[in-house]
């Protein structure tokens, strides 16, 4: 939740009397899982780690993919082969 300032929980403050405010929330829940959707593609296939002395993805590591995909592979995807 914390790397995505949409999903964090809300404020409790002292003088609003136990109720809670989100100044981040999205408007929109079809939003939310747009955003959800592109987090996931970029966790399992963008961000790297490095295991011993591999540098490797979540889909490197379950066999879907030979290696980390760049950004503008994803954004250009055309559908096309």
């Amino acid at each position: 939740r914390r790397r995505m300032a949409m999903f964090e929980r809300a404020i409790h403050s002292q003088g609003n009397h136990g109720r809670t405010w989100n100044g981040y929330a999205a408007y929109n829940p079809a939003m939310v899982v747009k955003m959800l959707d592109i987090f996931r593609v970029v966790h399992n296939y963008i961000d790297t780690r490095k295991d011993g002395k591999e540098v490797t993805t979540p889909a490197m590591r379950l066999g879907l993919a030979k290696a980390p995909i760049e950004y503008k592979t994803i954004l250009y995807f055309s559908g096309k082969r």
